[in-house]
């Protein structure tokens, strides 16, 4: 699933100049609000599993179609739990997307929490950066609240998020604006399966203006 990510990214499109359009500016804001969206994807970490160390590999891809394509990305989550109540995570990776290098930077934190004996609910925060573009360089800031349900042999998580967004634009042959900031709140649902070694996952995260699905695999080690 690794090296199968940046397979999967073609389609995704980071330069503001890359369609004939009438309306420049909205293709601008639809590039910087789908990609913040795709960085708000949290590590889906199990709080009761005694691993230490977790890697997760997979991609996103939009609902519905964007200036005519669906637009999709990879991931690639790392996690490392330091006590059983708080994990580091990070996401550090780079890969190519019609003529451009993405590089995703960042790190986060997960706090779980719960009753006597169970650790079901868990606090996310993470800042992820994405560089190495030639229209904007983008700061995405992640809040998620979640819970997790066991099911016979499948795991839930479920609950909402907001993701706070801080854009700077590069000069060029566009017509966006120099700064784009906003907010995108979701809702978040992940099913996962043990299979092996391996848990296989299928997540969505719903906002009213766009949708993510998210299909990743899982590794936990130590």
């Amino acid at each position: 699933m690794v090296l199968l990510s940046p397979i999967f990214s073609q389609s995704a499109d980071f330069r503001f100049d890359s369609v004939a359009c009438q309306d420049c500016d909205g293709h601008a804001k639809s590039v910087v609000y789908s990609s913040s969206s795709w960085l708000s994807e949290t590590a889906a970490i199990d709080p009761n599993s005694k691993n230490r160390l977790m890697i997760q590999s997979g991609f996103s891809s939009t609902t519905r179609r964007i200036w005519s394509n669906y637009w999709t990305y990879p991931n690639l989550d790392f996690a490392i739990k330091t006590t059983n109540n708080l994990a580091i995570t990070g996401k550090i990776y780079g890969f190519s997307s019609e003529k451009e290098s993405p590089q995703v930077l960042g790190a986060g934190l997960q706090y779980f929490f719960g009753g006597k004996d169970t650790l079901d609910w868990v606090t996310s925060i993470q800042r992820i950066d994405l560089k190495g573009l030639n229209h904007f360089r983008l700061t995405s800031l992640t809040f998620d609240f979640r819970k997790w349900v066991d099911w016979k042999t499948f795991q839930f998580r479920i609950g909402a998020g907001s993701n706070f967004f801080k854009e700077q634009s590069y000069s060029g042959n566009h017509s966006a604006p120099s700064t784009m900031e906003g907010q995108i709140n979701y809702i978040g649902l992940d099913t996962l399966r043990t299979f092996s070694i391996y848990k296989v996952g299928l997540g969505m995260r719903i906002n009213p203006n766009l949708s993510f699905l998210t299909l990743f695999l899982q590794k936990e080690l130590f």
